[in-house]
């Protein structure tokens, strides 16, 4: 699993600009930074550090990066489902036909 997950933040930092296009108006982006909130969850993707940091109420739940992933004991399932979501083409789409209407 962990391994899938380091491919999978690849993928997600690699569509960095594609995903700041498609979450624009759902999260809160920058340049090199998105940060979604998900209560109680906050997910940063950050570019330039080429990681994905899982927070809850304030406390790191998973850092995770190409070449090392930490994930919490009993956080392992919200982390897989986000960092799915976040390489899933259906996700992408389901986004954008929100946006249209």
């Amino acid at each position: 699993m962990r391994g899938q997950i380091r491919e999978r933040v690849a993928k997600i930092i690699n569509s960095f600009d594609i995903l700041r296009k498609i979450l624009d108006d759902k999260a809160i982006c920058y340049d090199d930074r998105i940060i979604i909130f998900d209560p109680p969850f906050e997910i940063q993707i950050m570019r330039r550090e080429e990681m994905i940091i899982f927070s809850r109420e304030g406390d790191d739940v998973a850092v995770l990066s190409e070449s090392s992933c930490w994930i919490k004991e009993g956080f392992e399932d919200i982390v897989e489902n986000w960092v799915i979501a976040l390489t899933s083409l259906g996700f992408k789409r389901f986004i954008l036909r929100q946006k249209k209407e």
